[in-house]
């Protein structure tokens, strides 16, 4: 059973980079296909595991093709599936020290790794948890009970530019701070935050008694890349003894290249650091982390003591406990393939292809620029945001047609694959490049394909 389990992740690791990357079954079609009532009685392992590659295989959007542009999905590599499987066989609870002794300090190590790689100097305080949501959320949830000394949530307000993730959004919602005190500021023609507005923000919240609790930062948004004036943003929050949170769950690894190094000195002055290795570190889903500048105010808002998970242990390292640092109380071992990859493939290596990644945005921008047909919207990072435009006298609404048009195609046809946003009010193409497999070969095919389909349309 163990080769047939092994030959079949091999098999959709293969027809991952070689299938259309999306499906073409409705969903209806996959409904029917896949409804069945609950078994009562079992069927031979070897059916279980065929239906993998055979039924539920050419079912899967396969993110790992070298021409899967959309999101911000890695194509995860090959020694991190493989370490994955193998957290599970441990099946480890990382609950506490004393529950899973070596994937414990495998965790902590991953941390401090991770802290290192990003700059964030923090000494490795934190948590891993299933992926930057989480960790933009476990973030808040601190800077709010941190603030809960000084005003009750109904006057609290956090702060964060147009651009910042949806994540922080809802986290700010579900700890109880009224919507129309989760501020969202403006931003400048980059779509980086105006800190003038934030300063001017945080002044008039104050004069009407409110207590301004956060301030999310984005160092990578997901829209076109785009980083706010990160030192600013330190430079206003320390003024006014604000939490700071950076939101590096996409862009906070590329701050260990030379390009991006600056960023380094903002990491250094958060309060906390979201970063998702299922991102840009290559790391199967799921993984993300929180980087913490001081540990003590975790334990205090999760720690809960009860009988039946009482500590006895009193060495200072076998005390130490996951559950009095966040949500969860069983969490799987999603350290393990993140240590194993930097262990593997060491973080030279990763930071190259990061590094190459930027560069091959890079090499996407010149084309634009080179090409009339298309329109440069804005990129940062590895990601572009551009569109389509003929030379006719064309509406906005009949460009955004045709550009909707040109990005159906693509994605029905199967042979590359981008999502789409919106700036300014238009449609725009959506490339992010966060693969170990793509090449500059690739990124002209996709822009071939805009140009073929475009000037067809």
């Amino acid at each position: 059973m163990g080769q047939r389990v092994l030959d079949s992740m091999w098999e959709a690791v293969r027809r991952g980079q070689e299938d259309p990357i999306l499906p073409s079954a409705r969903g209806h079609e996959i409904r029917e296909l896949l409804d069945a009532p609950l078994p009562r009685e079992g069927i031979a392992v070897d059916e279980v595991i065929e239906s993998w590659v055979d039924t539920l295989l050419p079912l899967c959007r396969h993110n790992g093709h070298p021409r899967f542009f959309g999101y911000v999905v890695t194509s995860p590599d090959p020694v991190g599936i493989f370490a994955d499987a193998m957290a599970s066989a441990m099946n480890q609870g990382l609950t506490a020290w004393r529950s899973a002794p070596g994937a414990t300090e495998v965790e902590r190590v991953v941390l401090r790794w991770l802290d290192e790689l990003v700059g964030f100097s923090g000494e490795g305080s934190g948590i891993l948890t299933s992926g930057g949501s989480s960790a933009n959320f476990h973030a808040l949830a601190l800077a709010v009970r941190k603030a809960d000394v000084s005003a009750p949530r109904h006057r609290q307000a956090i702060y964060m530019s147009t651009e910042a993730h949806v994540s922080m959004k809802k986290a700010g919602r579900v700890l109880g701070v009224p919507d129309e005190q989760i501020r969202l500021v403006p931003v400048d023609a980059s779509r980086r935050m105006r800190t003038e507005l934030l300063l001017a923000w945080l002044h008039q919240d104050r004069e009407a008694g409110l207590v301004p609790v956060a301030v999310c930062a984005s160092a990578g948004g997901a829209n076109t890349g785009a980083i706010d004036p990160l030192e600013q943003i330190a430079d206003v929050c320390e003024a006014q003894d604000v939490w700071l949170h950076i939101d590096g769950a996409y862009g906070a690894p590329a701050a260990a290249t030379t390009k991006y190094a600056w960023m380094r000195d903002s990491f250094a002055r958060a309060d906390s650091l979201s970063l998702d290795p299922h991102k840009w570190l290559f790391a199967p889903v799921d993984v993300g982390c929180l980087l913490l500048r001081d540990e003590t105010l975790s334990r205090a808002l999760f720690g809960w003591e009860s009988e039946y998970t009482a500590i006895t242990q009193t060495d200072p390292i076998e005390r130490f406990a996951f559950f009095d640092h966040g949500l969860e109380m069983t969490r799987r071992f999603r350290g393990l393939k993140v240590w194993s990859i930097l262990k593997a493939r060491g973080a030279d290596a990763i930071v190259e292809t990061i590094r190459r990644d930027i560069e091959l945005r890079e090499a996407l921008d010149d084309r634009i620029a080179r090409e009339p047909s298309l329109e440069h919207l804005g990129s940062e990072l590895s990601i572009s945001c551009f569109r389509f435009r003929p030379s006719s006298d064309e509406t906005e609404g009949e460009v955004d047609e045709l550009n909707r048009h040109i990005l159906e195609t693509i994605v029905q046809e199967g042979s590359a694959y981008m999502s789409p946003t919106y700036l300014e009010g238009r449609y725009a193409l959506r490339a992010c490049i966060v693969n170990f497999r793509t090449t500059i070969e690739d990124i002209d095919f996709l822009l071939d394909e805009v140009l073929r389909i475009g000037g067809a349309g």
